[in-house]
């Protein structure tokens, strides 16, 4: 007899398909830096990796919408807010300053040198071989590469694609060879062709993209200029089961930024003679011209999702943010539609962060994201920020990480753009011409989220506090000591006031640097002589003829620089003032101090950029409470030590070879000296994105007590006056949690869990371009420069060296070992140790082996079997390689059992050639591990992967019928085989429900269940 269900959801208990899871060239040395899109830029910060304790940084968002795939693939679709701080140089993206429409469906472009894809490169394994030699002398295979890196026309330095899609994230390079590999190590296929990514992910989903956002860079000063994409963007994702999501960029936008860089090239002293006229200072303007595709469609099945764009805000039309037309668009809102009934709408309101100061329009604003809102069921979010500090977009108020500082900030353009070179100390070089880099506290949060107010009216609000990092900061300041002050006030017909300072030596052996300064309120304050004046005196004492004058002050100037030749560092000094008798009050002081340049103190913590959440305060609409906290230094620390490291190289000073010519002498040499660099285009660049990295965060949270999380620690010492500062930013280094511990209230320790992991860097060798011995990279990353020298011959030569050459490392960090400890009982509650397939470089990495041991000295072990070690080519084929298709589970009294008991082993077939879906599941007897009995079989599919019938061992049929345009399982039918069922009936169903999806009314509704009831 035949049983007829009514499925009102999806069909579950059967199978679920996709869901197996597991758990656990340059021609010069300085260097060019392409920006990306700043809607790029906000999607690559808010989504390159996911929030974690160990930055600092709390990503907030908003759920607009979700597709579910039957496959088991949720795709979300939101807006995601980045809290690690707002950068100066930070344009907004189309959904406001901070904010990016999070959709996993892009490639990041981060380029160096060339565009790869559309360059010839070379990727040299050993490029310290040609540093400093004549090109003609080497081999001509050699000259032949070299010269086309000098013309432009081979690429040394390696491209990073950063890839976030629905269900793989990570990073890529492009071998020489033109093979794609990933960072982390990852069982992807990556290819490119015909101007489109293929990603293949480890269970057989195929995601295609295409053109995205371009930038055209024309730099003027320094003539170049290059086309690329900074982004490539998901068109198509089709599953194994035929299931298929589409994507349309149906609108796009073009508006331009102009980026400002200097360099000050400066000759070390011992080469003035050797070097004449190698020193210069070099201005740079590039203008940024950015296109960007915007996202306007997402349809699935009878689902689509469409996404609304407004080009008038405040009743202006075009984006006044932005340099570019009128069509110049902000996300205005999403409309969610299924079967053409309307399920979702979402709008956005905006308006503007408006600055002052600049004459530059665009530069004054920053689109502001007010308020979300949900039309169907009329509730809003809505946001408040910080907005006490305002700076203009390219203002020179901004630390070494291009945060805010407060200080006095002019627009950077061609005639100031020295002011983003920090003013210190440097090697041979005492900068003064530069700006005022420091970080300021409360400066750093400007434009910052402050708070969300939710449709509940409840809100929750944000506290947030500088990076910190300890004694790690090794960048040189400068500050000043008081060494000796004299002031002095009158009344009006008062007595006079003379007064001095206490003595004082300026004999210091590091030779810092003295000054005096004067102050004068008095009527000769201007030069002019009055009734009521003031003077100062800075005096040395002379053994023989007692105190003398170095200076007498009396017109207000600037401070005095004390410099060697004017006094006697041995004879000690003071400084006095002295106020006459007037007609008015006044007041005068003179004050002597030293400035010395010194780096940071042991033993504190040091402020460095960026910002890091401190608290979370919520409010439920009658109360306020602080709900979560967070310290970021060393558990049980006196000194309160934070635990941070920098976590991203920072470099202002580096050498500069240019050509020289020593005076009376006929041939040309390569002049060693210093450069100082910086570009604007370094801000709204993808690399460095992280500035601290912190080894222990704890978290209180209202009445449940504290955790506290443990990451490795990485110590990078940093001091940006000396050459090279910077290290290796493409390092892969283990991000890994490492520990969690669980106290009460009361501070009771509750719970501890450890992981361990092991770095595998196997699959390096896979890589064309690893150089020898060196087994943790994947290529090397080389700037080249060359130079043409006069040999006295009427010859000219060219030779050529190495700018810098990094190691692009990747690997694979494995999970091996994880325990996890109750303290409750005070004992082990369990521990799993894990192992991998690593004996073959060809294979992909799989778990193959977990085994946990339990408190009671009993054991587990869990095993797979994937594709290749079942042969199954069909899947290897279709890179359905991480699915485990046969698992089994031991039963171990104790860890010494050597073989224990099975006591589950199931397989899945995947037999029928014209398909990539499971056609049957075997279970084997316990007893006999080769006796295999099926338990299930899928015996049709329809054309869009759903399973129509499946016949259990008992040999019972089962119909699955699908309607809603096949997207949705309507009834079910037991004890019946598809052929036997009556098409009519089939077709009344299947149309009496495409009518209720079209019309979605409840007569709608109940004509499909009629149809049904007449079953």
């Amino acid at each position: 007899m035949k049983k007829v269900i009514l499925m009102a959801s999806a069909l579950s208990g059967i199978m679920v398909l996709g869901q197996a899871s597991i758990g656990g060239g340059a021609t010069n040395d300085i260097q060019k830096i392409f920006p990306a899109t700043p809607e790029t830029y906000s999607m690559f910060k808010a989504g390159d990796f996911p929030v974690d304790y160990r930055t600092g940084k709390l990503n907030v968002s908003v759920p607009l919408y979700e597709i579910k795939t039957r496959y088991g693939v949720t795709i979300p679709i939101g807006l995601t807010y980045n809290t690690g701080g707002i950068k100066v140089d930070e344009m907004s993206g189309i959904a406001g300053l901070g904010w990016s429409l999070a959709i996993p469906n892009t490639i990041s472009v981060e380029m160096h040198g060339k565009n790869d894809l559309d360059s010839n490169v070379w990727f040299p394994k050993a490029p310290y071989y040609y540093t400093t030699q004549e090109v003609a002398l080497f081999p001509q295979e050699d000259i032949d590469k070299l010269s086309h890196v000098m013309n432009g026309n081979l690429d040394t330095e390696p491209d990073i694609y950063h890839y976030n899609l629905p269900t793989i994230s990570g990073s890529f390079i492009r071998d020489s060879n033109g093979n794609f590999r990933t960072i982390p190590y990852e069982d992807v296929k990556i290819s490119y062709a015909n101007d489109e990514f293929t990603v293949i992910d480890p269970k057989g989903i195929v995601y295609t993209l295409g053109w995205g956002n371009m930038n055209k860079s024309v730099s003027y000063n320094v003539i170049s200029s290059e086309v690329y994409f900074s982004s490539f963007v998901l068109k198509k994702i089709k599953f194994p089961n035929n299931e298929e999501v589409s994507f349309t960029y149906g609108k796009s936008m073009s508006y331009s930024h102009m980026t400002h860089s200097f360099s000050d090239i400066y000759v070390d002293p011992s080469n003035t003679i050797a070097c004449p006229g190698t020193a210069k200072k070099i201005n740079n303007k590039t203008k940024n011209t950015y296109t960007e595709a915007l996202l306007t469609e997402v349809s699935h099945d009878g689902e689509k999702v469409n996404l609304n764009y407004t080009n008038t805000i405040q009743g202006i039309q075009g984006r006044k943010d932005l340099d570019g037309t009128v069509n110049t668009f902000a996300l205005s809102g999403l409309t969610a539609t299924y079967q053409g009934k309307e399920v979702k709408k979402m709008t956005l309101e905006h308006d503007y962060f408006v600055s002052s100061g600049t004459e530059d329009s665009y530069k004054k604003y920053r689109l502001k994201l007010n308020k979300i809102k949900n039309m169907l069921d009329n509730t809003e979010h809505s946001f408040e920020y910080n907005e006490a500090y305002l700076p203009y977009l390219s203002s020179t108020s901004q630390d070494l990480w291009g945060y805010c500082n407060g200080y006095y900030g002019i627009p950077i353009d061609g005639n100031n753009s020295q002011k983003l070179i920090p003013n210190l100390k440097y090697v041979n070089k005492d900068y003064t011409e530069g700006g005022n880099r420091d970080v300021n506290d409360n400066a750093s949060q400007a434009y910052i989220l402050k708070k969300i107010v939710y449709p509940t009216k409840g809100s929750s609000s944000f506290t947030y506090e500088n990076n910190t990092i300890w004694e790690t900061l090794l960048i040189s300041r400068e500050e000043s000591f008081a060494l000796g002050k004299a002031s002095g006030r009158v009344e009006t017909y008062g007595d006079g006031v003379d007064a001095e300072s206490p003595e004082f030596y300026m004999n210091d052996a590091s030779n810092p640097s003295y000054h005096v300064a004067w102050t004068n309120g008095c009527d000769n304050a201007s030069g002019q002589i009055g009734t009521t004046d003031a003077h100062g005196w800075f005096e040395e004492y002379n053994p023989v003829t007692g105190w003398q004058t170095v200076k007498l002050f009396a017109k207000t100037i600037a401070p005095f620089i004390v410099t060697p030749s004017m006094h006697n560092k041995d004879y000690k000094k003071r400084v006095r003032v002295n106020v006459i008798s007037g007609n008015s009050p006044c007041a005068a002081s003179i004050n002597a101090y030293v400035t010395k340049t010194v780096t940071s103190e042991p033993k504190s913590n040091v402020l460095v950029g960026g910002l890091r959440i401190k608290a979370i305060d919520d409010f439920d609409g009658q109360t306020n409470y602080t709900k979560r906290t967070f310290d970021y230094s060393k558990p049980d620390d006196p000194d309160h030590q934070t635990s941070g490291r920098l976590a991203s190289p920072l470099e202002f000073l580096k050498r500069h070879y240019s050509v020289g010519h020593p005076s009376g002498v006929y041939v040309d040499d390569i002049c060693e000296n210093y450069v100082l660099t910086a570009d604007q285009a370094a801000s709204s660049g993808l690399s460095g994105k992280d500035v601290v990295a912190y080894s222990y965060v704890t978290e209180n949270t209202l009445g449940k007590g504290k955790k506290v999380y443990q990451f490795p620690s990485h110590d990078f010492h940093l001091n940006i006056t000396q050459v090279n500062a910077g290290w290796n930013p493409y390092l892969f280094l283990d991000k890994n949690l490492q520990s969690e511990k669980s106290y009460s209230v009361t501070g009771e320790l509750l719970q501890e869990k450890k992981y361990e992991y092991e770095l595998n860097q196997m699959k390096n060798a896979l890589s064309t371009d690893q150089p020898q011995g060196v087994g943790n990279a994947l290529a090397l990353s080389t700037s080249f420069s060359f130079y043409e020298l006069n040999n006295n011959t009427m010859q000219r030569q060219v030779k050529v060296r190495v700018n810098n050459s990094y190691n692009i490392q990747s690997g694979k960090w494995l999970l091996t070992k994880s325990t996890d400890k109750n303290y409750l009982n005070g004992i082990l509650t369990s521990e799993t140790v894990n192992s991998y397939s690593l004996s073959d470089i060809n294979k992909p990495i799989n778990l193959m082996k977990s085994e946990t041991r339990f408190f009671d000295g009993s054991a587990s072990e869990i095993s797979y079997q994937y594709a290749h070690e079942k042969n199954n080519q069909k899947l290897i084929n279709a890179n359905i390689i991480a699915t485990p298709l046969e698992s089994s589970s031991i039963q171990k009294r104790n860890v010494s059992d050597p073989s224990g008991t099975t006591i589950s082993k199931t397989e899945t077939k995947y037999d029928d050639p014209a398909n990539l879906l499971p056609t049957s599941v075997l279970s084997f007897d316990l007893q006999n591990s080769q006796a295999a009995t099926t338990e299930v079989t899928y015996d049709k599919y329809d054309a869009k992967g759903n399973l129509q019938q499946y016949t259990t061992k008992e040999g019972i049929p089962t119909v699955i019928i699908w309607g809603y345009e096949s997207i949705l399982p309507i009834a079910k039918i037991v004890g019946a085989k598809l052929s036997d069922i009556n098409q009519s009936f089939i077709d009344s169903i299947v149309i009496a429900s495409q009518t209720d999806g079209s019309q979605g009314t409840i007569a709608s509704e109940e004509r499909m269940l009629n149809a049904l009831d007449r079953v």
